[in-house]
């Protein structure tokens, strides 16, 4: 097996190699970023430019309004209103495939050389040029390791506070503002370096990624709250968001996911799984769990995937009936297997 660590190493020569001769290199983080897969992207993209590279974050869509606080994002390409660039290296970030990618997945795929750096879970051996570390808190924490590492071996400055803040925005939301288990102490030191270099408003951060919000937003939240239903004698619990709902109280659901987080917080849920209608009528699943009910396996069923804790899927051509009968049934089967297993333990 490939360690990740030497993955690490590959790519942090074929980057010099490529700062050398002015190389194009693409990242290409998932469709329908969040503040990891954006934060990791832009701030290695910025880091790669100091080197002398010429990289681009390509992009599905507009920043969404819960992210357009960050700092840094004016310099994404939205794909396809941007041709396709030659590049010399493209790299997923936060994801491993171009499968996570919509319509950019063919420019990824037209690169001569591929890579990927992500923190999910992963069944296949991982590529040469793949660094997957699953027991990482986020892929930002990969980010920040290969620009550190990148300035230990060049013995200049390569950070700056717009990284700074990118980078902790996605540690922080991926760890649960450092509550998750993924939590690591690399990332806490991580964390305390970047507010030891920059002056970082560290409140000011939190509030926008977790606070700041509309009575649209509010509005939206009870809806969804009421539509919890209880499964396996309430161990899981199931809300769902039709685009009905969002419609009539005008809110965007560029951050519904984060509610399945809160729902989970229920005394007794072992899992949650949160349905949000799309515009297109697909409906995306978000899965978080408290207890054996492993995530990301429940999610790779039915095409996603995830960490242990907390994952995401798909569902095609399903009404939200449907798909709320179906995942009852195969949820609560997953959580019995699961706890069998436990108790043999």
């Amino acid at each position: 097996m490939k360690l990740p660590k030497e993955a690490e190493s590959r790519l942090l020569e074929l980057i010099l190699d490529l700062a050398a001769d002015s190389g194009h290199v693409g990242l290409f983080p998932h469709e329908r970023f969040d503040a990891d897969a954006i934060g990791a992207a832009v701030s290695l993209s910025r880091a790669f430019r100091t080197l002398g590279c010429q990289a681009v974050v390509l992009v599905s869509e507009p920043v969404p309004e819960s992210l357009q606080h960050l700092p840094g994002l004016e310099e994404l390409k939205v794909f396809p209103g941007e041709d396709c660039p030659p590049f010399d290296l493209a790299l997923a970030i936060d994801c491993h495939d171009a499968s996570r990618m919509g319509e950019r997945g063919s420019c990824f795929l037209s690169a001569p050389v591929r890579g990927a750096i992500d923190h999910h879970l992963y069944e296949k051996e991982p590529g040469d040029l793949e660094w997957i570390e699953p027991q990482a808190s986020s892929t930002s924490e990969l980010a920040f390791e290969m620009i550190w590492d990148l300035e230990l071996h060049l013995g200049k400055a390569l950070f700056d506070p717009t990284m700074a803040i990118l980078l902790l925005a996605g540690i922080i939301t991926d760890t649960g503002r450092f509550s998750y288990s993924n939590t690591t102490p690399l990332c806490l030191r991580q964390a305390a370096s970047l507010l030891e270099r920059f002056e970082i408003d560290l409140n000011q951060l939190n509030y926008d990624l977790y606070e700041r919000t509309s009575v649209e937003r509010l509005q939206i939240k009870g809806d969804i709250f009421s539509t919890i239903t209880r499964v396996a004698e309430g161990r899981i619990l199931i809300a769902c968001a039709t685009q009905a709902m969002l419609v009539n109280r005008g809110a965007p659901d560029d951050e519904l996911s984060n509610l399945a987080s809160e729902i989970r917080t229920a005394e007794g849920s072992a899992a949650v799984l949160l349905l949000v209608e799309s515009e297109d009528g697909d409906i995306r699943v978000s899965v978080r769990s408290n207890s054996c009910f492993d995530s990301a396996a429940f999610a790779g069923r039915f095409g996603g995937g995830g960490h242990l804790k907390a994952a995401g899927m798909t569902l095609k051509g399903m009404k939200m009936e449907e798909a709320a009968q179906l995942l009852s049934r195969e949820s609560e089967a997953h959580l019995k297997a699961c706890s069998s297993e436990s108790a043999k333990e």
